[in-house]
């Protein structure tokens, strides 16, 4: 898994985003309710990992895969949580 920074660093936030990124969480949060993010997160996944030819042939890129798979499941429980807590606010 590669840890640097790319050389070309772009984002997708705008400038009030980039201020507050809980807008963003509350965003997905809206989009995508928890359920239907994790089926689709595993809908990609199975799929990912049944397809031929993938870079996903050796061991060591499904470990990362999986590894990926099970952060995104996390920030998907924590902006749930943190969209939440925002809207008592």
């Amino acid at each position: 898994m590669q840890t640097s920074h790319p050389f070309f660093y772009h984002t997708h936030l705008s400038e009030e985003e980039s201020n507050d990124p809980t807008l963003v969480l509350a965003h997905f949060s809206e989009l995508f309710p928890p359920t239907e993010a994790r089926q689709t997160l595993w809908l990609w996944l199975s799929e990912t990992l049944a397809a031929a030819d993938t870079q996903y042939e050796d061991a060591q890129s499904r470990a990362e895969l999986l590894l990926f798979y099970h952060e995104v499941l996390r920030l998907i429980d924590a902006s749930y949580l943190l969209s939440l807590a925002k809207e008592t606010i």
